[in-house]
């Protein structure tokens, strides 16, 4: 069950502002974290940019405070859809409660829309020639007036116990956002960083494959690796944004496949990221435009009537010279 906090809104032209908090399940025994979520919306609207904080606490006394987020990354399936969520790893034994508190902000608006899921094409490939598709619509996301709110909903409680003689070695969260895209002879991966334990802490290195074949990236270790000694993760949450220059000829058409994991100082590795692929589009070259073809037209009809009447005006004259020297010659 969930339990949701009704309330009324402050004026009467502002709709109220909703919240629902719920675990992802009501008891665990400590060998898989926890996701805590939280659902804010005012009307049928999401309400995304919010401040959103999770309290549990345990009849032990033991509490934890975690920032949901709503990222897309990690825990959080989907970007500004109003759902925001986060791993809760610090399990230890005993009966939780909690309780969620949401905040405006100065970014803090209405998104109209929901994220269908459906994967961009830029363009593809017929007969060897690109064909473009139009650019990707913009999210719907209306700057309406949320008003200033403070909300607090609770949910239901939840229960922990550890099995006895486990020990709970989570490895960094798995990577779901990795993008790339094709910049002259290099390729631009971007992700969001994972955590050391999910996504908490800081990550402390990166395996990242590449390939030309889908098969063999879906195996990731037999394809390529790239170096990546010196790349250093950045804290769980920020965004990774890093250039790759390939030993291949990037041509029209060249569609390769990337994906990575992460592994922390225990050696745990997160599981293999989605797949990310990019193709080059380069647009087939077109002849030049006829800027005005009326025009040009008009051009032509003028100089094929000026060449011919100068050819009459020339066949006239001769005509004439050579009746008056005949004349001439009779008399």
């Amino acid at each position: 069950m969930t339990l949701t906090v009704t309330s009324r809104a402050v004026r009467e032209d502002v709709l109220p502002v909703f919240v629902t908090a719920q675990m992802n399940q009501l008891s665990s025994d400590g060998s898989k974290p926890l996701v805590v979520t939280a659902e804010v919306t005012q009307g049928s609207s999401s309400v995304i940019g919010a401040n959103v904080t999770a309290t549990l606490e345990s009849d032990t006394g033991h509490s934890v405070q975690l920032y949901l987020l709503d990222n897309g990354a990690a825990a959080n399936k989907d970007k500004d859809d109003g759902i925001y969520s986060r791993y809760f790893t610090q399990l230890r034994d005993g009966r939780y409660s909690l309780k969620v508190r949401v905040t405006d902000h100065i970014d803090t608006r209405l998104s109209l829309s929901r994220h269908s899921g459906a994967l961009y094409v830029p363009g593809y490939i017929v007969d060897g020639k690109v064909e473009l598709n139009p650019p990707k619509p913009p999210v719907n996301v209306e700057p309406a007036n949320v008003g200033s709110f403070s909300r607090i909903a609770t949910g239901e409680s939840f229960e922990v116990k550890v099995a006895s003689g486990v020990t709970p070695n989570f490895p960094p969260n798995r990577i779901r956002d990795l993008s790339a895209e094709f910049q002259e002879n290099a390729v631009l991966l971007k992700w969001t960083a994972p955590g050391e334990i999910y996504d908490e802490g800081t990550a402390t290195s990166y395996e990242i494959r590449w390939s030309e074949s889908l098969e063999v990236i879906q195996n990731f270790t037999n394809a390529n690796r790239l170096n990546t000694s010196e790349l250093q993760p950045q804290e769980a949450g920020s965004a990774e944004h890093q250039h790759f220059l390939l030993d291949i000829k990037i041509e029209n058409g060249t569609t390769l496949f990337f994906a990575l994991l992460a592994e922390n100082n225990n050696t745990a590795k997160s599981e293999v990221s989605n797949i990310a692929r990019v193709t080059s589009f380069i647009p087939t070259p077109r002849p030049p435009a006829i800027s005005n073809p009326g025009l040009n037209l008009t051009t032509i009809v003028v100089s094929v009537c000026a060449v011919t009447m100068g050819a009459c005006l020339i066949a006239f004259v001769t005509t004439c010279v050579m009746k008056r020297r005949r004349v001439g010659e009779e008399v």
